[in-house]
């Protein structure tokens, strides 16, 4: 069998045509095994005990606040999310997160199972791909794609337009006005009590390897980007500049966000 390495992207494409296209991409990356071959040297990324407990207590819904808390970048991190989202009912947020796995490139393998069912075994972008294609699957039993339109009461008109979607027209998540280049805090500290939060990392070797790229990325912040560590979830390592002065992280965080990166001011006292 030929391998699929693109899916077209067209208007027009079927859901019943898609949902094939993600099934034969799935048997492809699991050489039609229904399972992936787990590359030379890869090791399984498996989400922490609470997250995992959640999930098989049909907790979906706290499985993904857990995990949505912190902005982890890891694609093991990222595929549990969606499969979170899923389970808790929002199959077109998970959608998002798979498909942006499917060109991730990641070699990371995943691990879940609940009881007897396994929810998830393989390399991150073929379980994203498996997921897509149950999600089409689902949706397309559901006729989404041709549901009616619901008729008022009292004899009010069917409604014929589907409402705007309000997320389109919403500003960009951080963004807070005109760009501006991120100054040097005056105030930094590694006592301050005000962390202005870049990013974390599930592990010492990530936060290194992502502290000197922070530093590349913001040369201002050089020399005192700090870590701070905390158990969200399992652990979890944030980097970040500690300042003395609330407004002082305030103001770093406004520059960094209105360049479309994250930034959150955290309280380290509480």
């Amino acid at each position: 069998m030929r391998c699929l390495t693109d899916i077209p992207h067209r208007a027009g494409l079927k859901l019943v045509s898609l949902t094939t296209v993600l099934l034969l991409l799935g048997a492809c990356a699991t050489g039609g095994t229904g399972r992936s071959v787990r590359p030379q040297g890869a090791s399984v990324q498996r989400a922490s005990d609470a997250v995992e407990q959640a999930m098989c207590e049909g907790r979906a819904i706290d499985a993904a606040r857990m995990l949505m808390s912190e902005p982890l970048s890891s694609a093991p991190d990222r595929f549990y999310t969606g499969l979170a989202l899923e389970q808790s009912g929002k199959p077109v947020a998970a959608r998002r997160v798979y498909a942006s796995l499917m060109n991730s490139g990641s070699r990371d393998m995943v691990f879940m199972r609940c009881g007897n069912e396994i929810m998830a075994d393989g390399m991150v972008g073929s379980e994203a791909g498996r997921r897509l294609a149950i999600i089409a699957s689902e949706l397309q039993t559901m006729d989404v794609a041709r549901m009616q339109p619901v008729r008022l009461d009292h004899g009010l008109p069917a409604m014929t337009e589907k409402p705007a979607d309000v997320t389109r027209t919403a500003p960009a998540a951080g963004n807070t006005g005109p760009r501006r280049d991120v100054t040097r805090p005056s105030g930094s500290s590694p006592l301050g009590r005000w962390f202005a939060h870049l990013a974390s990392y599930r592990s010492y070797e990530q936060a290194v390897s992502s502290k000197s790229i922070l530093e590349k990325k913001y040369p201002a912040l050089s020399g005192i980007i700090d870590q701070w560590e905390v158990n969200v979830g399992g652990f979890a390592l944030r980097l970040g500049v500690r300042l003395q002065e609330k407004s002082d992280a305030q103001t770093m965080c406004n520059q960094v966000k209105s360049q479309g990166d994250y930034c959150a001011v955290l309280d380290t006292s509480q």
